[in-house]
């Protein structure tokens, strides 16, 4: 009996998350990008197609993944679809992942999207971002497409599927995306207390 009720309150603690459906309109955000010190607005069904990473300064998952974001960005952005880094991890407790720090890092590594801090990680949990890095792939509409991991290793010779770009060049063709979710890997967001 003990066990029993120890397992339910575990299973109490761990936070509940809805996730965004895909088809499901999204919400849109305004938030500063750390480079120019700009605010940048998601505006759902403005007709661009959108990708949202929910990404950090300290993950090795997200490390991993950076260069191949970038080389993506770069080469979706010619067919009009706009990227946006976003940080939820609470500066606070993890000085790495302030907006000074965050700019470095994209001035740095020349990123071609703004990178977005969302100070009190409500885009993040209004999108039921999880881990970073998380890629959300939202159509003119502003509708989601997909939602999942970039590619599924983050080894990149060992990379067997490739999520975001499928979907993108689904999207751009007006097609039905072939893989809506994948399962998304990396480190825990660092939710702001």
């Amino acid at each position: 009996m003990k066990r029993w009720f120890a397992a339910v309150l575990l299973i109490m603690a761990v936070p509940a998350f809805a996730e965004l459906q895909i088809g499901s309109k999204v919400p849109g955000f305004s938030l500063m990008n750390t480079v120019d010190g700009k605010n940048y607005d998601l505006k759902p069904g403005d007709g661009k197609v959108a990708v949202l990473v929910f990404t950090c300064n300290q993950c090795p998952y997200a490390k991993a993944f950076e260069r191949r974001l970038i080389d993506i960005a770069n080469a979706y952005d010619e067919k009009g679809v706009v990227f946006y880094a976003i940080n939820p991890n609470d500066d606070r407790r993890y000085e790495v992942e302030s907006a000074e720090n965050m700019k470095s890092r994209a001035v740095e590594r020349n990123y071609p999207f703004p990178y977005l801090k969302d100070a009190d990680s409500s885009v993040a949990k209004a999108y039921d971002a999880r881990v970073t890095p998380h890629v959300y792939v939202v159509d003119g509409n502003g509708n989601l497409r997909y939602r999942g991991y970039i590619d599924d290793s983050a080894k990149p010779e060992q990379r067997t599927r490739t999520g975001l770009t499928d979907a993108l060049d689904a999207v751009l063709s007006n097609g039905e995306v072939p893989t809506q979710i994948t399962r998304e890997f990396g480190c825990t967001i660092k939710w702001k207390s």
